[in-house]
C-alpha cells in the first residue's frame, strides 16, 4: 500500500520524519511504516506551488491514499491554539470577480471550477468520504493573501461562514477528487483569524500535534 503525505514547508513535517524516520529519495521523504510505504511531498507555500507539485507527482505515482497537513488560522476562537481539526470541505474564496454591487462567485459567473463524474463543482469543494475519526470536522477556505484586518476579515465570514483558513487546502482537495483518490486533510491551529499579531501565534506547537495525531490516528 502506497500512502502520500503532502505538507507545505518542511517545518510542518520535522517532527514525523524523525519519528518515522523518513529517508530522502529525489524529492521525497520515504519511510517504511507498519508494511506500508509513505511517501512525503513538500509542495512550498500556496495553491500555485501545491497544485504544481501534486500534479508533477501524480504524473507518475497512484498512491491509495493521502493526507494533506500543516498549520491553519481559525475564526473560531473557541478552538485552542494546538488543537487538531479535519478540513471536510475547502473553499477557494477570493475566486470570481468583484462588481461595484457585490462579489460575483464561480457559480454566479456560471464557470465552474471543475466538473468530474458527472458533478460540477464551483467555489466550494467537499471530501465525499471524510474520516470516522473522534475528531472536530471543519469547513477551510484556500486563500493567497492570509486574513490580517479586522474589515476583510469581517467580510469573508459573512460570505462563506469558514471556520479555518490555509493557502494550500484547496489545491490539494482539487487533485486528489480529479485523480478519485481517497484523501484526507487535517490541521493544527497555530493561531486565530484576526488583527495580525505574530507574537500570539504558536506555530510550533500546532506543527507538532498535528503531526503527533497523523502518525497515532491516521497511518
Amino acid at each position: 500500500m502506497l500512502i502520500l503525505l503532502v505538507a507545505a514547508t518542511e517545518l510542518e513535517s520535522a517532527w514525523l520524519r524523525e519519528a518515522m524516520g523518513f529517508r530522502k529519495e529525489g524529492h521525497l521523504y520515504v519511510s517504511d511504516f507498519r508494511g506500508r510505504r509513505i511517501e512525503l511531498l513538500h509542495t512550498g507555500i500556496g495553491m500555485v506551488n501545491t497544485a504544481f507539485h501534486l500534479g508533477k507527482y501524480l504524473a507518475v505515482h497512484q498512491p491509495d491514499m493521502a493526507v494533506n497537513f500543516g498549520i491553519a488560522g481559525s475564526f473560531d476562537y473557541a478552538r485552542r491554539l494546538g488543537s487538531v481539526v479535519e478540513v471536510v470541505s475547502d473553499t477557494f474564496s477570493e475566486l470570481g470577480a468583484a462588481t461595484p454591487e457585490k462579489f460575483l462567485d464561480l457559480q454566479a459567473m456560471g464557470f465552474p471550477l471543475m466538473e468530474h463524474a458527472g458533478k460540477l463543482w464551483f467555489n466550494r469543494l467537499e471530501n465525499p468520504a471524510p474520516s470516522a475519526l473522534d475528531i472536530v470536522q471543519v469547513k477551510g477556505i484556500t486563500v493567497n493573501t492570509v486574513h490580517g484586518d479586522p474589515a476583510a476579515i469581517e467580510v469573508v465570514r459573512k460570505r462563506w461562514s469558514p471556520e479555518i483558513e490555509t493557502m494550500e487546502g484547496g489545491a490539494f482537495f482539487h487533485a486528489m477528487i480529479h485523480s478519485e483518490i481517497p484523501f484526507f486533510a487535517f490541521r493544527g491551529i497555530s493561531n486565530y483569524v484576526e488583527l495580525r499579531d505574530r507574537s500570539k501565534w504558536q506555530i510550533p506547537l500546532a506543527a507538532e500535534q498535528v503531526q503527533r495525531f497523523i502518525k497515532k490516528e491516521v497511518l
